[in-house]
């Protein structure tokens, strides 16, 4: 078990994050599940669809996950001034920009003769232009043309590198009064609808961070069978809080930001307790963004029949999962491989120039 909520532990939490993400893509749609005769026995139907839709809370747990992270990061620094804040969260762009654009790059390959280009983006340097938009993750932002839906969620990551450092010199000024001014900003401010719902969610991951909340709950002594009957009876109390009407209408940017802390509490200290499955959960969560990405075009766009062939839920489940990881996996192997060709080109033709 995690005693300190490291980046081992928020790995943990991605794995799970991803895997509720993937079963709520899946399963969430009712019309798809009979469609395809799936079979969730021997869950009952509304257990199974209730289940299902709770995953939706998977990107509040990523946006906590980024909050905190860079505030961690931003706390490791001594006396760390604004301008060198953003000068970090320009270069944590650019970053971020180079890893969707390798991935945008190796779906255009590989898949270059499923999609039509021409019609999704138009012809000429128009086309170009919004090509470049949606391989660089800014078509949700420009609110231009783009090749997967998933990719939405870009608009929100790129936010988060510059609003996170802000919400941190807050931070370091009022403490936890930060969540009841973040709490009331939409009622003073315009916000974009997705930011609206995840603004809150942002400002507890800053909160967790700077007050080592993670660390305080996994420091706590509990015998491991009051540990999982606490973690077990939260998540069936989450499911049931979150699964409601009212809740979903009304205040589902409250409880998503209190159910990702739970669930970066959970999954750090129950199944990140089994070694087995807490290095299986770190392996999955090392890809995470990856699968996010990819995982849409094996189960919708592309591979839709060959994905939901075996029927059984669970089983589908983990043929999803293991697609997208093995991509992800092979994605990240060959950008090492390129990155230590072009740092070999370099160093050669330095060691030229030097020997004229």
């Amino acid at each position: 078990m995690c005693r300190e909520f490291s980046r081992k532990c928020s790995d943990m939490v991605k794995g799970l994050a991803i895997l509720l993400l993937l079963n709520y893509h899946l399963f969430e749609d009712g019309m798809v599940v009979a469609q395809m005769q799936v079979d969730y026995r021997p869950l009952p139907e509304q257990v199974f669809v209730m289940l299902s839709k709770f995953g939706n809370v998977s990107v509040s747990v990523f946006v906590f996950l980024t909050a905190f992270g860079i505030t961690k990061g931003l706390m490791g620094q001594e006396h760390v001034r604004p301008d060198a804040m953003y000068r970090q969260a320009v270069g944590r762009m650019l970053r971020l920009m180079g890893n969707f654009a390798a991935l945008y790059v190796s779906v255009a390959l590989v898949w270059w003769s499923r999609f039509d280009f021409a019609s999704l983006y138009g012809e000429g340097k128009q086309g170009f232009l919004y090509m470049l938009a949606d391989g660089i993750g800014l078509a949700q932002i420009l609110d231009t043309p783009t090749l997967n839906m998933t990719w939405w969620y870009m608009k929100i990551a790129y936010v988060l590198i510059f609003l996170v450092p802000l919400l941190y010199l807050l931070a370091q000024k009022v403490g936890s009064l930060l969540l009841p001014i973040v709490f009331f900003a939409p009622a003073a401010f315009v916000l974009d609808p997705d930011m609206e719902r995840y603004f809150l969610t942002a400002a507890v991951g800053v909160c967790a961070a700077y007050g080592s909340w993670l660390d305080k709950l996994l420091g706590r002594k509990l015998h491991p069978v009051l540990r999982w009957c606490a973690g077990i009876g939260g998540i069936v109390l989450c499911v049931l809080v979150r699964q409601n009407f009212f809740v979903q209408e009304r205040l589902l940017f409250l409880v998503d930001a209190v159910i990702a802390l739970f669930l970066a509490w959970f999954a750090a200290a129950l199944p990140g307790s089994v070694p087995g499955v807490g290095r299986a959960l770190a392996f999955v969560g090392r890809y995470s963004m990856n699968i996010y990405m990819v995982h849409t075009f094996f189960y919708m766009i592309l591979w839709r029949r060959y994905i939901y062939f075996v029927r059984y839920a669970g089983a589908i489940l983990v043929v999803l999962l293991l697609v997208s990881l093995l991509y992800s996996v092979v994605l990240e192997w060959v950008k090492k491989w390129v990155k230590k060709g072009a740092e070999s080109a370099v160093r050669l033709v330095r060691a030229r120039v030097k020997g004229r």
